[in-house]
């Protein structure tokens, strides 16, 4: 047992429903010859520490846990800092921008939790899903690799690509960004957010340049309302510049 376990690959599975952490824990269980679980965590905060402590072949990741889109930063930070570990999307979103953001950001694969929930032998699909990655596939739940298929028949996706990675790098390496409004409270996409609405940015120019929804960066900016105690922008830009945030 002692020689199967060592030989088993390393996991580690970031998501936020408590009920599916513990569907992991007990389906890894039943694969751990092969997969060891070693820990999960609600949402990816500490990343870079979480990398180092359990070094991962394989991280299980969804896409939404404390905001919109922190798996995807996650993933963009995974595949920046540790390229090798393999990350399989497991979440509830088959939005074709979801989909075609993970592949953008170096995904392995994609499973909809509704397919893994349903699955008659879950730790089957996880296993067929993880082998085929380690196999040098890509699994595609099937109703996404249809979306693939079209998404990629376009031919500007070269551009659409490259916008993609310019807009997570942005949010993943925004350090001095970060620096200057360390006391502020908010999130590092709450940040951006706010650092373009400074800018003079229109709701639909911020969702936009983002790839995000107009209701999305709504949802950002009444957080940051909450987090300041104001309530219009042009209040958080007057707060912003009275606590040296910005100049």
């Amino acid at each position: 047992m002692f020689q199967s376990l060592t030989m088993a690959k390393k996991v580690i599975a970031f998501e936020d429903d408590p009920a599916l952490r513990t569907q992991l824990e007990s389906v890894f269980n039943s694969i751990r010859d092969e997969y060891q679980l070693l820990a999960t965590f609600p949402n990816p905060l500490g990343l870079e520490q979480i990398l180092k402590d359990y070094t991962p072949e394989v991280v299980l990741m969804d896409l939404q846990m404390l905001e919109d889109d922190d798996g995807l930063v996650a993933l963009y930070g995974i595949k920046q800092t540790a390229p090798d570990i393999k990350v399989l999307v497991l979440t509830m979103f088959d939005a074709d921008q979801k989909v075609f953001n993970s592949l953008c950001l170096g995904a392995d694969g994609y499973m909809l939790k509704s397919d893994f929930s349903s699955y008659q032998l879950p730790h089957e699909a996880i296993r067929k899903s993880l082998g085929m990655i380690f196999e040098g596939g890509a699994y595609l739940t099937p109703s996404v690799a249809k979306q693939i298929l079209k998404l990629f028949s376009d031919l500007s996706i070269g551009d659409k690509v490259k916008k993609v990675r310019d807009r997570f790098q942005a949010i993943f390496r925004p350090e001095s960004l970060e620096a200057n409004f360390a006391s502020s409270g908010l999130t590092r996409m709450q940040i951006i957010v706010l650092q373009k609405i400074i800018d003079g940015k229109t709701t639909l120019q911020i969702a936009t340049e983002m790839f995000l929804s107009e209701n999305t960066i709504n949802t950002h900016i009444r957080a940051i309302y909450t987090t300041l105690g104001v309530h219009s922008r042009a209040l958080a830009i007057k707060k912003a510049i009275e606590q040296k945030w910005v100049s």
